[in-house]
């Protein structure tokens, strides 16, 4: 198909030049006015074509908009056809001579006359029935920024006032453009800078700035990938709009000459503009990749830190091969200085807040250095308070053992002598009756006051008794003595039941239970075991912690008693394990405790007792004195309703 294309020139028109009438100029500064308001383009360009069909009378009107690599067009607005937001069109006029004259400036309006079967404009498809048109260029300050079509569906001529209407149209909608171009940049700076200044994570500014740019360059890719120094590459940064299999084709790029736009930018400190990639040697080892998703030309600028290190890379790619012009080089420019700025104050913010992490962590570990200090002071302190009170104690005990014992010795030691005394006055007694069966009213009375056969039959057994309870004291002063052990702080092997039983000796009092409720049985079930090596007073502290901490849960708890079939009871049981340890275990059958008092039952100042009741240090001592003195273990195994049992382990021989 031809075209008849005449190129209107309003001075060489057959027409004389006239002013724009009164309606166009109207026409004219309303769209000026509405330009002004600070309306989105793609609204200023469909009120446009809807004006200019109006105020020309014509059917078709639409608007090309160059895109960023000056070789293609896109459709930004059109009316009486479909509508451009149900139907993106871009199309690539770099072949064809008409448009690249439009484009040039050489031939800003273009007449177009032709019938319907002969309609090819400019190899875009023209509207159906379209008769004649015009095409006028919408010029920019650097290179041509689109075009505006108007098409009738009847013959048409079109005045020198109706090409001067849509000249000072296509002015209008330049002016607007390189406007909201030049106001988009300083808000792209404004709003990223806002974003760095507010915290915002890296990674999301290096997208919102690709995506701010990318409105600025209609058909650009903007991307950004950042240096890994230590695998000496490059990592994806951001990529919105490129396609997604082609970003993570680049993620992992090696820094080095001839590594395409990007790694060679890096690589050389310096940008580096690619406008063909399929004849660019930087490309030769990725030019296969890049062509198949249409990329073909790439221009990629380093931005780096203060001190003149390579941060990352901001690339712009284009579907066609171009060249960059100066709108291109100050958005580079531009796009470097902020993604360094962004960069470093997340450095800085990173380095910030690590530092503030590294003080909070040295302090957190100071404090609690400090705080086990205290504990320890406290734990130390309480310690050595127990041991004052167990040493008073075992003072206390062997003193008062001492004293019973010198008078219990002198007892026990005439009791023999005693009996025999009486033995011999009652043989007497026996050897007068027999001389002497006749008495004398006198004896009689006072042998009858006397009940002298029951005297003779009763005082024998009241020295057996006499001598059974001496006995039992002397047990008892041993017994008071071999707990205090006073004279045994270094290590001894002992038979560790007879501890145990000491132990329950001095606690034996407390055995009985209030209300007429049944005693504390004590169930022991000793086993047969070796002498064990041990710190006895210690050891003993250990038994005696335990066994009282059984007897004040089982009397705590007074209800569970009422039944007799159903006593008080502890349960201490003795044996060897693996024939190297010893194991003791005691068990009550009280209340038991909760999962939350248990883990805590070995805690220093840990108690469950009333206030003034208990220090909560019995048991902390006494897990010192088993797993730090005897290298061994002490646990607890308590459920709610069933009891405690505590296990003691050992070693027979401390190594």
């Amino acid at each position: 198909m031809t075209l008849n294309l005449q190129t209107f020139n309003p001075e060489n028109n057959s027409h004389n030049y006239r002013p724009i009438n009164f309606s166009y100029q109207a026409a004219v500064n309303a769209l000026g006015q509405k330009a002004l308001s600070g309306i989105d383009l793609l609204s200023l360009f469909q009120d446009t074509v809807t004006l200019v069909s109006q105020i020309l009378n014509i059917q078709y009107s639409r608007i090309w908009q160059v895109m960023s690599d000056s070789n293609s067009l896109r459709k930004v607005a059109s009316i009486g056809e479909v509508s451009v937001t149900s139907e993106s069109v871009e199309i690539n006029v770099s072949t064809n001579q008409q448009v690249q004259q439009l484009l040039d400036n050489t031939q800003p309006v273009i007449n177009l006359k032709t019938s319907y079967a002969q309609i090819d404009d400019l190899n875009i498809p023209s509207p159906p029935n379209s008769i004649a048109g015009l095409s006028v260029l919408i010029p920019g300050a650097s290179k041509p920024l689109g075009f505006l079509e108007v098409y009738a569906t009847q013959e048409k001529d079109f005045s020198p006032e109706d090409i001067h209407f849509l000249q000072s149209v296509t002015h209008v909608l330049a002016t607007a453009i390189e406007r909201k171009f030049s106001e988009a940049l300083v808000y792209t700076q404004s709003q990223v800078l806002e974003q760095v200044a507010f915290g915002v994570n890296l990674y999301e500014i290096f997208n919102n700035l690709c995506i701010l740019l990318e409105q600025q360059l209609p058909g650009a890719y903007c991307s950004i990938l950042v240096v890994d120094k230590e695998n000496r590459c490059l990592r994806g940064g951001a990529a919105p709009t490129l396609p997604q299999d082609f970003a993570k084709g680049v993620d992992g790029l090696m820094i080095g000459e001839c590594a395409g736009s990007c790694g060679t930018a890096a690589y050389r400190g310096n940008p580096v503009f690619v406008n063909d990639i399929a004849n660019d040697p930087l490309w030769a080892d990725f030019r296969d990749f890049a062509l198949s998703y249409n990329i073909r030309a790439c221009w990629s600028s380093p931005f780096t830190s203060q001190t003149g290190e390579v941060l990352g890379t901001f690339a712009i790619s284009h579907k066609f091969p171009c060249n960059p012009t100066v709108h291109h080089l100050e958005i580079l420019k531009t796009a470097t200085h902020i993604a360094s700025i962004a960069t470093e104050t997340a450095r800085a913010a990173a380095a910030l807040q690590n530092a503030n992490n590294e003080l909070e962590k040295k302090v957190e570990e100071r404090t609690a250095e400090l705080q086990k200090t205290l504990l320890d002071l406290k734990k130390a302190q309480a310690q050595l308070v127990h041991s004052e009170k167990m040493s008073s104690l075992g003072q206390m005990v062997a003193g008062v053992a001492h004293e019973i014992n010198n008078p219990i010795s002198f007892i026990a030691g005439n009791l023999e002598y005693a009996n025999q005394y009486i033995e011999d006055l009652l043989d007497l007694i026996a050897v007068y009756q027999q001389q002497y069966p006749q008495i004398n009213p006198t004896i009689a009375t006072k042998i009858k006051a006397i009940d002298l056969d029951y005297l003779c039959n009763d005082l024998p057994k009241l020295m057996t008794s006499m001598k059974v309870g001496s006995e039992r004291i002397t047990e008892i002063v041993l017994g008071l003595r071999n707990f205090s052990r006073l004279d045994e702080a270094t290590m001894k092997s002992v038979d560790i039941h007879e501890g145990i039983d000491n132990t329950l000796m001095i606690l034996n009092h407390q055995l009985k239970m209030p209300n007429n409720l049944p005693d504390i049985q004590i169930i022991k079930h000793y086993g047969k075991l070796p002498k064990v090596g041990c710190y006895v007073n210690q050891l003993n502290q250990v038994f005696m912690n335990i066994i009282n901490n059984a007897i004040y849960a089982l009397k705590d708890k007074q209800e569970y008693w009422q039944s007799p079939t159903h006593p008080p009871t502890i349960h201490i049981k003795t044996s060897v394990l693996e024939d190297s340890k010893v194991v003791v275990s005691i068990k009550d059958n009280g209340s038991g405790m909760n999962s939350d008092n248990l883990k805590h039952i070995f805690d220093p100042f840990f108690t469950t007792k009333p206030v003034g009741q208990g220090t909560g240090l019995g048991l902390s001592i006494s897990y010192q004195i088993i797993v730090e003195k005897h290298q061994g273990q002490l646990n607890c195994i308590s459920t709610l309703g069933e009891g405690t049992e505590f296990l003691i382990e050992i070693p027979i021989q401390i190594s």
